[in-house]
């Protein structure tokens, strides 16, 4: 879960970042889901016990989050030419987790999540818990669409104005 909350963030940083495509802002926002599936289907982050947290840390963990951030602010920089875009950019990538940190454990959907994990297996497991309801999931998917869809939009009204000035 937490897909539309995502979307939402990739959307609201058009606001920060205006010469960056909202498409890569919004795969900037997923990034670490499409590591995740990467690693998995590859068989590169798979425990012998087949447990899916095994996974996770490689690209959901505190530690990893960092790394996969610092990285595409890097990568961003060289591409864009440009530090505080380069900057944001891997500010939307770490987001991900952010939000993640927010929903995580997500009982409602999923009983047997138990947290983010801080560094690699074994580590400690952390989150908020706003999905431990239906209402938090539902409240927290909507709600942020909603107001990343609202600043997308604002944001698009204001490059256009500043375009015909």
């Amino acid at each position: 879960m937490a897909a539309l909350g995502h979307l939402g963030v990739g959307l609201a940083a058009k606001r920060v970042a205006p010469e960056i495509p909202v498409g890569y802002l919004v795969a900037g926002a997923y990034a670490l889901d499409l590591l995740w599936f990467a690693f998995y289907f590859a068989g590169m982050a798979q425990h012998p016990k087949r447990d899916l947290m095994y996974a996770t840390v490689w690209t959901h963990s505190l530690l990893m989050a960092t790394v996969w951030s610092g990285l595409a602010a890097i990568i961003a920089i060289r591409l864009l030419r440009n530090t505080r875009a380069g900057a944001v950019f891997g500010l939307v990538v770490f987001s991900h987790w952010a939000v993640d940190f927010i929903t995580h454990p997500m009982t409602a959907v999923a009983p047997q999540d138990k947290g983010l994990p801080l560094g690699f297996y074994g580590s400690r497991l952390v989150g908020l818990g706003m999905y431990r309801s239906m209402f938090g999931v539902y409240a927290g998917e909507f709600g942020t669409l909603a107001l990343g869809i609202i600043a997308y939009i604002y944001t698009r009204r204001w490059l256009k104005r500043m375009s015909e000035s």
